[in-house]
């Protein structure tokens, strides 16, 4: 295959960013349904109350019988008030939303009429357990036994009359749906990251090829030029009039165009980390051809590609050092004249 066979294959082959961030982006949906179906199921099998002994399971009671709320408490962050209900065994500790207490109106009359003839059919009540805390208890305790002034409970066999779970109808399933989707985040996190890296390399390479023009036909034929240099891990073509770098996108840099060259080292602790050729352009911008490590295998490429610009370019300055700088500053002062 042509090296401009080669070169045009090479540069579509980031429709990886593409699968890569479809595939991301459906995990993310998939598992969002599968989290929402189990929510669902979660409500559709709610469990009686009285089978309820732990926390964060979705519970429901049948109310028959209920008080006036006995405490008030925000331990969700939200004014809640807090009863005792019945169903036809057992007695409870709810904290009631409006719509609960709304519902359990007629429940509510009927509990303190004196009139105990027809009652009126259980009312369901749901929502999610917690454990009781020690606060709560002491005045559910308190409250009880103004009830039960005859039986009274103490610490010791609050659960055995109370439970160890309330129930809080402010919560459901849904409302930990969030806090469950939580993990869905970093995942389409990556999708977008991928999607973003994706069409930015086709806007680069895309826009180069616009800014080239007529000039584009010209960097293809010389792809194939016996001279042109191809650094395939660097993704890196020196041609008779063109440097070609595909790494991100797509640059390509004409000879005409650059006035300056030279070598540029990143340190760290006083060693060599990173080496760079950086070109400067008529337009005055500085860009990075490429950069390499230091290791030894890079440090010998890095003179090899510097010593073939050199060649190529031996009419343009090169090297960094102050007299080039003041030459460059001087042509650019000239040029915005």
């Amino acid at each position: 295959m042509e090296q401009k066979e080669q070169f045009l294959k090479n540069l579509h082959k980031g429709n990886s960013l593409l699968i890569g961030g479809i595939f991301f982006f459906i995990m993310a949906l998939l598992l969002g349904i599968l989290i929402y179906g189990e929510k669902k199921e979660e409500i559709k099998n709610v469990q009686p109350l009285v089978e309820v002994k732990k926390e964060g399971v979705y519970a429901s009671i049948d109310v028959s019988l209920m008080t006036d709320y006995f405490a008030t408490n925000d331990y969700s962050g939200v004014a809640h008030q807090t009863y005792f209900v019945w169903d036809d065994k057992y007695i409870y500790i709810v904290d009631l939303n409006d719509k609960a207490r709304k519902d359990l109106e007629e429940i509510y009359n009927y509990s303190y009429s004196s009139n105990k003839e027809n009652a009126p059919v259980p009312v369901r009540i749901s929502g999610m357990t917690k454990i009781i805390p020690n606060d709560l208890k002491k005045i559910a305790m308190e409250a009880y036994n103004t009830i039960y002034i005859d039986q009274p409970i103490t610490s010791d066999t609050f659960s055995n009359y109370l439970g160890i779970v309330y129930l809080d109808t402010f919560l459901n399933p849904m409302n930990t749906l969030l806090s469950n989707m939580a993990i869905l985040f970093p995942i389409l996190l990556i999708s977008i990251l991928l999607f973003l890296l994706y069409f930015k390399k086709r806007w680069a390479i895309k826009n180069c090829m616009l800014q080239l023009k007529e000039e584009w036909d010209k960097v293809l034929n010389e792809l194939n030029f016996q001279d042109t240099i191809f650094y395939k891990k660097l993704k890196l073509y020196i041609t008779k009039n063109y440097i070609v770098n595909y790494t991100k996108g797509l640059k390509i840099y004409s000879y005409k165009d650059i006035v300056w060259f030279y070598p540029h080292e990143y340190r760290y602790n006083g060693r060599i980390n990173q080496k760079s050729i950086v070109l400067v352009t008529k337009d005055s911008k500085t860009h990075k051809m490429v950069t390499l490590g230091a290791g030894k295998k890079n440090l010998i490429l890095f003179d090899e590609i510097y010593n073939t610009l050199l060649k190529r370019l031996p009419n343009t300055l090169s090297g960094y050092n102050k007299e080039n700088k003041e030459k460059v500053k001087k042509l650019f002062e000239e040029q915005n004249k």
